[in-house]
Formats: C-alpha cells, structure tokens, sequence
C-alpha cells in the first residue's frame, strides 16, 4: 500500500502561541520538518510541503526532495493547505500530518494507510484530521467545501467515508503528539533526550559589537530553554555583558537579539533548541 501512498506536511500556520516557526525548531541535529520529512520518506518517495508565501524552509538533501506548493489562498486554514496538495499528488492516498509531529513513525503511517480509503484516529472523541490519510480524489470536494466556508479537514474525510480508528487499535499513540507551546517543545526535547541517552548540543550565543566589547569574547555557550533563560545563563557567566537586569525578563534596549541571524527575537518566552545559534548584537547595528 505505501507505494500508492504520498505524503504531505502542512507548515503554513502562524504558531503564535510557539512565538516562532514550528518548522524551523531543532529536533535530533536537524529541524522539525526535515524530520518529519525523513520519516515520510521511509514509507513513499512522493513528499509535498504546503507552506505559506513568505515562510522559510531549509535546504533539504537531494534524496529526499520533496516538492513545495505554496497555498494561494492563504489564511484559510489547514482544509486549504489540503486541497492544494490533493491537487498535484498522483498517488491515490496521502497521509497528512502537521510539521509539529516529532515522535511520528513510519509504521504509524503504514497503518494508517493499510485501510486503502480515508482513515483518521479518533482519540477520546475527537478525530485527529492532521494524522490521517485522505483520498487524492477529493480535491475537487475540498474546493467545494471552501467555497461553502466549511473550512474543518473533518468535512473531507466525512466526504470520503473515512474510517475512523479508535486509540486502542492504533499502532503507536504516541505519533499524534503536537508541539504548540514552548513548554511543550522543550519537555518533549528533555524526554527525547533522556530516552536516547543523548547529550543536547549546547546553544551557542554570538557577540558582536558593544556585546563582544564587553564580555571580551566572541561567543558564549548555554543549555537549551527559553530564550530568556539562555540570555541570563549566558548573562550570570559574564556579568560584565549586560543581558542580566535585576528583576526585569525583558530583553535590554541597546542589544538586538536574532535566531540563526535571521529571525529578530523580543519575546524571552521564545523556546531556545539545542545547537541553535542566538546573535547579540547592537541595537542601532541591526537598524
């Protein structure tokens, strides 16, 4: 069956309450969604990302490639991120799942598939329609159903029939785990890491400018969390750079602070991953 299967990562959503790019999170030395993409790449070798217009993806390796649509009706919601993708997948079946999917497997997937038809969990009462595998023969029904603003991916499968698989005859449960807050993102980084017996990567901080001035050095290194934490951490080491204000979690004025030197950050509560790179750098530098 995975032969006739495709797979789709939806990555075009705001993550508000993340404070940042779900996509882009770190996760086992690469992001979230090259991840989710390596599993997929396991069970079918037809990937296609749906993504917003102005998103940023990594390069991905030459032998995953996977095709990226980017949705042209944005702010619809995940049924629209669907319906794009339905449209140029060949295959009969395609399993979608959401990019915040970090204990996703391949056998879950496999399963999943195995109906042949639409088919979709339903835990504790709720069907988890970005774990779940939709027939590519509705597309046509998912432009209709956003013509009709009934916007849930729940309609689609509705519309195909689907099979709805209860938690107990599910292969694995834990594949439908979601990242949505900072918090959980980094207890899910602390278990995964524990389970591995791995050793997380430190966060790497680099100075420039009045920072680099004051501390004396390029660079410091901290534990993955929030980003306020780490700038504190990074702080306590060198007190003489400034980032350590007594009873303030705000950010100082002078500094700008950005993920990777792309992303300008302010918010303390943005989750930190391990190996990420966090630029301090002056304000009136960066503009």
């Amino acid at each position: 069956m995975p032969r006739e299967l495709a797979g789709v990562v939806l990555c075009g959503g705001r993550s508000r309450r993340m404070g940042r790019a779900k996509a882009l999170l770190p996760w086992r030395s690469v992001t979230l969604i090259e991840h989710v993409v390596s599993v997929l790449a396991e069970v079918t070798d037809d990937i296609v990302i749906v993504t917003s217009a102005d998103s940023h993806l990594p390069e991905f390796s030459a032998d995953v490639a996977p095709r990226v649509v980017r949705d042209r009706e944005p702010h619809l919601g995940p049924l629209a991120g669907i319906r794009e993708a339905l449209e140029i997948i060949t295959k009969p079946l395609a399993y979608v799942t959401s990019t915040d999917a970090p204990f996703l497997t391949p056998e879950f997937v496999r399963a999943m598939a195995s109906h042949g038809k639409c088919a979709a969990p339903e835990v504790d009462g709720f069907v988890q329609s970005l774990s779940a595998v939709y027939e590519t023969r509705l597309a046509d029904a998912a432009n209709r159903l956003l013509r009709e603003e009934r916007r849930r991916p729940l309609f689609l499968l509705q519309a195909g029939d689907f099979v709805a698989i209860r938690e107990d005859d599910l292969v694995d449960r834990r594949s439908l785990e979601n990242l949505n807050t900072p918090e959980s993102y980094l207890t899910a980084v602390a278990a995964d890491h524990a389970e591995r017996g791995a050793t997380p990567a430190p966060v790497v901080v680099e100075l420039y400018g009045l920072a680099r001035q004051r501390a004396g050095v390029d660079h410091l290194e901290a534990g993955y969390g929030l980003l306020g934490e780490v700038l504190r951490a990074a702080g306590h080491a060198c007190p003489n750079l400034g980032l350590v204000r007594e009873g303030r979690s705000d950010l100082p004025a002078e500094f700008l602070v950005s993920i990777g030197g792309r992303d300008f950050v302010r918010d303390p509560g943005v989750p930190i991953g391990p190996g990420e790179h966090v630029v301090v750098m002056d304000a009136a530098a960066g503009g």
